[in-house]
């Protein structure tokens, strides 16, 4: 435990310190709540709440954390979420970098056919492999990639070591007929890339690029304002999965 939260609180440390990485943070954050306006979603839960600080932007949001830490709300596992809610006890569930670190990530979505009510909604941002943008988690990020997309293992072991960077795309993008058959309650109602490169400019958790917080907004602002390229080169993917009703 004690190791986990000095890591969170390294991570805290080192988004709210580097501008843009900052930046892109609340541009995250903002996206996630496009798509669960609280007045529609209010029993939000949020996992890996870690270092992040989406509750600034979403009060009634419950925090979670694999693992005890301050200042998160509760102790969840996602792949096992049955046994911490009850059936259509959530609006919604978000997470931003969470899903790719999942070890059971057909248990999660399963448990979440049960605990989010009809109509609910999965809102994730996660790594996602454009022909230009999957060659940043191939050939220059530090987390392992399955590449065969009928693989929804991760490799590695532990709450950050294990990874497979090319999940969320396997799982949302490629592999429509075994999600239909697996999670039969649930559907992939949007994939959008987006960020071209952004991620990588700001230097992530590992490298403060200390680019100008002035700067960094306009990148972001003008990222987000500019969709040609997105498809071909964005790094991150915003995935909305919805219940279906009845």
């Amino acid at each position: 435990m004690a190791d986990a939260e000095h890591e969170i609180e390294d991570a805290a440390g080192r988004i709210r310190a580097n501008p843009l990485l900052h930046e892109i943070y609340r541009d995250v954050y903002a996206r996630i709540l496009e798509e669960i306006p609280p007045a529609e979603f209010p029993r939000v839960l949020e996992l890996g709440s870690g270092g992040g600080f989406f509750r600034e932007f979403a009060p009634h949001t419950i925090t979670s954390e694999c693992v005890p830490v301050p200042r998160v709300d509760r102790v969840v596992d996602a792949c096992r979420i049955t046994e911490h809610f009850d059936p259509d006890s959530l609006d919604a569930i978000t997470a931003f970098n969470v899903f790719h670190h999942l070890p059971d990530c057909e248990g999660f979505l399963r448990g979440a056919q049960t605990v989010l009510r009809p109509g609910g909604r999965i809102v994730l941002i996660e790594p996602w492999f454009t022909p230009l943008g999957q060659w940043f988690y191939r050939a220059l990020h530090h987390e392992p990639s399955l590449l065969d997309p009928d693989d929804w293992n991760i490799a590695g072991v532990g709450r950050l070591e294990g990874a497979n960077s090319r999940l969320p795309t396997s799982v949302f993008r490629d592999s429509d007929a075994r999600f239909a058959r697996s999670f039969p309650a649930l559907r992939v109602v949007k994939r959008e890339p987006f960020h071209k490169w952004l991620y990588l400019a700001s230097g992530g958790l590992r490298l403060n690029t200390h680019i100008p917080r002035p700067i960094a907004r306009a990148l972001v602002a003008a990222d987000r304002a500019l969709h040609p390229g997105d498809a071909a080169t964005g790094l991150f993917a915003r995935i909305v999965v919805e219940r279906l009703p009845g």
